[in-house]
């Protein structure tokens, strides 16, 4: 069964989420995109490059969080976790959102259909099950 998720020569692709806009965004300890039945948490401060400036965003340190809301229904370009433990999401409109691997927690998590579950490991790395869970 295809899932989306392209073995690319640095990590994977997760071409699943290409095409569909930020439909809905949550903001509490972590950050929430969702689009359509996918969805990518944010634990760990990231950077958000928009219109050539970089600025640091964090939910649960509350930093730059006026930032954020802007990036509801925008259009996702490309989605690639890297084998070191980042994640990049970048936009049509050319804004980007970098996520860091963590040395200490998960610093991001993509749910795909609901129940199929990427993430990154503390210290570097990503976890990427198997198969599909039921």
């Amino acid at each position: 069964m295809d899932n989306g998720i392209n073995r690319v020569e640095d990590g994977w692709d997760i071409r699943s989420m290409r095409g569909i806009g930020i439909g809905e965004m949550i903001i509490g300890s972590v950050l929430r995109l969702h689009t359509g039945s996918n969805r990518i948490e944010v634990h760990s401060p990231a950077e958000l490059t928009a219109d050539h400036e970089v600025v640091p965003v964090h939910a649960s340190a509350r930093i730059n969080l006026d930032r954020l809301p802007q990036l509801l229904d925008q259009v996702v370009a490309e989605v690639h976790a890297a084998d070191s433990g980042s994640l990049r999401v970048r936009f049509t409109h050319g804004w980007r959102l970098d996520v860091p691997f963590s040395s200490s927690a998960f610093g991001w998590i993509i749910g795909l259909r609901g129940s199929y579950f990427i993430s990154s490991l503390p210290g570097g790395g990503v976890s990427m099950p198997d198969r599909p869970k039921a």
